[in-house]
């Protein structure tokens, strides 16, 4: 295994000065999560892994954990409808000294607000 995390490392080293955002190639990095799972199952922490193959302890890190419960993978189409029930609703507006006036529509609501200030 410790010949494989320094094949790795050669590698991952072999891209260039890594920076944040840096990518590593598709098949390379599915190597390095392979053996980060396993190291992660034998009880390694995620700072021991990355120091090993040379990337960042965050990337380890995202790349083997869990995938988040209820997480979409994927864009989900969306469909807009209007309100069946698209009445407007009464407004109120209280003054902080107390006044209040129920029943106004937004636009109502709007221009005495204005009206006040």
């Amino acid at each position: 295994m410790a010949r494989e995390a320094g094949e790795l490392r050669r590698r991952v080293m072999a891209l260039g000065r890594r920076t944040r955002g840096a990518r590593i190639p598709e098949e390379l990095r599915a190597e390095v999560i392979d053996y980060a799972i396993e190291r992660r199952r034998c009880g390694d922490g995620v700072r021991k892994i990355a120091g090993a193959l040379g990337v960042s302890p965050e990337s380890i890190r995202r790349w083997t954990a869990p995938p988040a419960a209820g997480r979409a993978r994927a864009l989900v189409p969306i469909v807009v409808r209007e309100d069946d029930d698209a009445s407007p609703r009464p407004v109120t507006v209280t003054s902080p000294s107390g006044y209040r006036v129920e029943g106004l529509t937004i636009a109502s609501a709007a221009a005495l607000l204005r009206a006040l200030a």
